[in-house]
C-alpha cells in the first residue's frame, strides 16, 4: 500500500530518527564513561590498599629490627611501646586493653600516629641510635658511612 504524506514529512521523520541516533549516542558516551571513571577509582582503591599494605610491612620489618637492635645493645624496655613487635597471643590481649583505655583516655597515645608517620619516626630512631637502614638491610660503621652509603630514609629514595 501506498501512503500519503504531506510536505515535509519524510524531513520530519528524518529528523527525529537522527534525533534519536544522536541520543542512543550520548547514552552510550556517558555510560562508558561512567565505566571508565569506575575502574579508575577501582584502580585508585587497589594501588591505595597496596601502598598500605607495603606500608604496614616496612612497619613490621622496622619493628622486629628495632627490637634485635635494641636488644643487642641491652635495651630491655623500647623508648614507645610499639617501637617493638608485639607477640600475637598478647596482641589480642592489648587490644582489648587499649579499647578499654581509649574508653577512658582523651586524645593521647601511638593510636593518635598514622602508620606512615609511626615508620618516619621510627625510621629516624634506627638511624640515629643504631646507624640501620631497613631497606638497604644494612647496619652502617658511623654517620658518614650511612649518609654516603645509603640513598635515604624513605623507601622511595631506594627505587
Amino acid at each position: 500500500t501506498f501512503r500519503r504524506s504531506g510536505i515535509g514529512h519524510e524531513t520530519l521523520v528524518k529528523r527525529k530518527a537522527e534525533e534519536e541516533l544522536e541520543n542512543l549516542r550520548r547514552k552510550v558516551h556517558m555510560k562508558k564513561q561512567a565505566e571508565e571513571k569506575a575502574a579508575d577509582q577501582f584502580r585508585m582503591r587497589f594501588k591505595s590498599k597496596q601502598e598500605e599494605l607495603k606500608l604496614e610491612g616496612d612497619l613490621r620489618r622496622s619493628q622486629r629490627a628495632c627490637q634485635q637492635l635494641d636488644t643487642q645493645k641491652d635495651i630491655e624496655v623500647p623508648r614507645e611501646p610499639w617501637y617493638w613487635t608485639v607477640p600475637e597471643k598478647e596482641e589480642q590481649e592489648e587490644e582489648e586493653e587499649e579499647e578499654e583505655k581509649e574508653k577512658e583516655e582523651d586524645e593521647c597515645g601511638s593510636d593518635d600516629l598514622s602508620v606512615v608517620e609511626k615508620l618516619q619516626i621510627l625510621t629516624s630512631y634506627l638511624r640515629e641510635k643504631h646507624r640501620y637502614c631497613i631497606w638497604c638491610g644494612t647496619a652502617y660503621e658511623d654517620e658518614e658511612d650511612l649518609s654516603s652509603n645509603c640513598p635515604g630514609p624513605t623507601s622511595a629514595d631506594h627505587d
